[in-house]
């Protein structure tokens, strides 16, 4: 699952974690899925990642749209860089606010070369509506084969809240099962340090065509805690970039 190649991934890494209003272990906003993989895209390539995110509310609706681009050179390294927007769809407060992310992940072990993968990973995200930095984030993820269908994937790292001026620990675990050929179950967990009831769950399937080129997501996020907002994730990723 090379969740981290795309257009996608950097808005959704932005969209994700504004969008669920804290920022876990891709402490950026964006999509459905706040772990960092210790897994780079191909060299000299680019990937899109394209999201819509739909949160239930009883008061009001709220929505995010968030793209990202990520790009490899020769290196054992990948940047990269999304734009999203988040808000609420009807009602007195309607509107939406524009952000910004940047992520680079930088790969220490290969997976496939050593058997795991192990990096590190860093991160901020941009308020552009407000002329505002929020979150910086700092982990290192690590990615290992459980037998010959299930990938495992855990951070560990610190984010630090600009607007709180606070530093938390952040944590994260996940697994991709790939039960066919062409599709995958993706379950994660992650939270801070501080507080067990900011645990936060998410459920997908994703779908793969073309030899793998392109991949569509269909997920279900939601924070632990009871009474809190059903999060609807609809996502595509594609190699975009050959140079």
């Amino acid at each position: 699952m090379q969740r981290y190649g795309g257009w996608m991934a950097a808005a959704a890494g932005l969209g994700g974690a504004l969008a669920s209003g804290t920022a876990l272990s891709g402490p950026l906003p964006g999509d459905a899925y706040e772990l960092i993989e210790a897994e780079l895209i191909d060299r000299r390539s680019g990937t899109v990642e394209l999201w819509h995110q739909e949160v239930d509310r009883s008061d009001a609706d709220r929505v995010g749209t968030f793209g990202a681009l990520t790009t490899r050179g020769t290196g054992d390294w990948q940047t990269t860089v999304g734009l999203g927007t988040e808000g609420i769809e009807e009602g007195p407060d309607s509107g939406a606010n524009a952000f910004l992310d940047v992520e680079g992940l930088w790969l220490w072990r290969d997976r496939h070369r050593d058997g795991y993968g192990l990096g590190l990973a860093a991160g901020a995200d941009y308020d552009i509506s407000n002329d505002q930095r929020r979150d910086h984030f700092l982990l290192v993820p690590l990615t290992v084969d459980w037998g010959q269908r299930t990938t495992v994937h855990a951070n560990l790292g610190v984010n630090h809240d600009r607007t709180a001026d606070d530093t938390d620990g952040i944590w994260g675990l996940g697994l991709d099962w790939r039960f066919t050929e062409r599709w995958d179950v993706i379950l994660q967990v992650s939270g801070d340090t501080e507080s067990d009831n900011d645990a936060r769950g998410a459920f997908g399937v994703r779908r793969s065509l073309l030899d793998d080129l392109v991949q569509v997501d269909l997920a279900y996020g939601r924070e632990m805690s009871s009474g809190e907002d059903d999060e609807f994730y609809l996502g595509v990723s594609f190699d975009a970039i050959r140079f």
